[in-house]
């Protein structure tokens, strides 16, 4: 898996779980193998807790 589907398929699981913190994400991404959140603030330039609020 490339890394710009893998950061999709996170963001997705987030939309679909109804993802609210950081605690419900990690448990989340350690189930689902999914991108750390830490990983996805990288790529999205966004601290995590402003990730979250545009997804929903």
């Amino acid at each position: 898996m490339i890394m710009k589907e893998a950061y999709e398929k996170s963001l997705r699981m987030i939309k679909k779980k109804n993802i609210k913190n950081l605690k419900e994400y990690t448990k989340l991404a350690k189930k689902e193998n999914l991108l750390s959140a830490t990983s996805l603030e990288y790529i999205s330039r966004k601290e995590f807790n402003n990730l979250l609020k545009e997804l929903h």
